[in-house]
């Protein structure tokens, strides 16, 4: 078996050296051609990875008699050696031309790179190489067909797409949905991906399973396999554009990929609301004011209120530093009292930050007496007033009875002796 395998290649190399003479222009032979250190005229049918870079040695010998061309001592000018992958357009090399001089030997190197997939149902694919030498002015010298396997590697897992947004804002969660494919010979075993944002530190896991060589019947024992995974952006990160590596790994490959974020800066969106601006109350009493404070920015808010008044009213605020956290409310209470009649104006200060959100002003009208006017008298002061004067007035009436002294009846008959 293996004598016979020799002979045949034996005759294909000796096919391919005859093509290469019948091809023969007067100026030059190929004479060897290696492709990844392999002798190519002594061996076919090089097997090669997709991904790989062909390095492609050519040798060429100009042809001693340089009699049936022009300017023969100059040699043979503008020549140059071109190496394709046939079918494949993109696949091509080309060196830098040269003049050839009669009975000289030239060494021209040149790389193709393969393509990093084949197939989905492949796991190999016959492709041919060709290597010509040839002259712009006289035409084609000498060419080289070599037989190529390209395959599979062994072991590849792919990242095939990363879905999310471009941008979000700090303290939002980003969203990646990651699909990865195998694209090796064998089975990816135990693959992971990893989603991170080195500067932030943040990072999430996702296991993706088993991923076979090629789909098959079982739902299980596919080639490819899609996961989210989340990564929460820190509310206090800084604005700017961030770099997000996504990494699929197993224990023979890695393939990483990277895109960019931009993160918007932590945003506080504050809106203060008073329903009630302006009270009428009596003097010494209490007039009650609300605040409500909405936070619909994605970060919590802290805020401090600070009044300020006029001499002869107080102001007391329920809560003076106020936290509302993100997408909530709160409402704080202003207690306010003058013991004098009169219009007062005063305002209360949002701050947050170090920074004033808002300022809100008020006005308090304040009724009753000052002084010698008529004031508002406390009930138990008026209960007493009212208890003094029943018994006064009960006093008197008892007076008044115990004064009268009642008269002598005249109604006794008379008597007699």
């Amino acid at each position: 078996m293996t004598s016979t395998k020799n002979w045949v290649s034996l005759v294909a190399v000796l096919a391919l050296v005859f093509l290469s003479v019948a091809n023969v222009a007067a100026f030059g032979i190929i004479t060897k051609v290696e492709v990844n250190d392999v002798n190519a005229f002594e061996s076919q049918d090089i097997a090669v990875e997709a991904g790989e870079t062909l390095n492609i040695e050519v040798f060429f010998r100009a042809d001693e008699d340089f009699n049936d061309f022009e300017n023969d001592t100059a040699g043979i000018e503008d020549v140059r050696v071109e190496a394709r992958i046939a079918g494949e357009p993109d696949l091509r090399a080309v060196s830098k031309e040269l003049s050839v001089v009669e009975g000289r030997l030239y060494r021209w190197l040149l790389t193709i790179k393969m393509p990093e997939s084949l197939d989905e149902e492949d796991l190999q694919e016959d492709i041919d190489l060709f290597v010509t030498v040839e002259s712009r002015k006289e035409g084609q010298a000498s060419s080289f067909g070599v037989d190529l396997t390209l395959q599979r590697e062994s072991n590849k897992i792919e990242i095939l797409d990363v879905d999310m947004d471009n941008e979000i804002n700090a303290g939002d969660v980003l969203s990646l949905d990651v699909v990865i494919k195998n694209r090796g010979r064998q089975t990816s075993e135990d693959t992971f991906v990893v989603a991170r944002i080195p500067a932030l530190k943040v990072e999430d896991r996702a296991y993706f399973g088993d991923l076979t060589p090629m789909d098959q019947d079982d739902p299980d024992k596919e080639d490819s396999n899609e996961r989210r995974l989340s990564l929460r952006i820190p509310s206090n990160a800084p604005a700017g554009v961030y770099v997000v590596e996504i990494e699929a790994s197993n224990d023979d490959s890695v393939d990483t990929i990277t895109k960019k974020v931009v993160v918007t800066g932590a945003q506080m969106k504050t809106q203060v609301v008073a329903p009630v601006h302006t009270r009428s109350f009596e003097a010494g009493d209490t007039g009650q004011y609300t605040l409500v404070l909405v936070n619909s920015g994605n970060q919590v808010g802290v805020f401090e209120l600070v009044v300020e008044s006029p001499a002869g009213v107080t102001v007391e605020v329920s809560d003076p530093v106020v936290a509302v956290p993100a997408g909530s409310s709160k409402t704080v209470t202003l207690d306010v009292k003058a013991e004098e009649a009169g219009t007062y104006n005063f305002a209360v200060n949002v701050h947050s930050g170090g920074e004033l959100v808002t300022r809100e002003e008020f006005t308090a009208k304040v009724e009753g007496t000052n002084g010698g006017s008529i004031t508002r008298t406390s009930p138990t002061v008026l209960l007493t007033v009212v208890l003094a004067v029943i018994f006064v007035v009960l006093l008197i009436v008892l007076i008044v009875l115990l004064t009268r002294r009642p008269e002598k009846s005249e109604e006794f008959g008379e008597s007699y002796y």
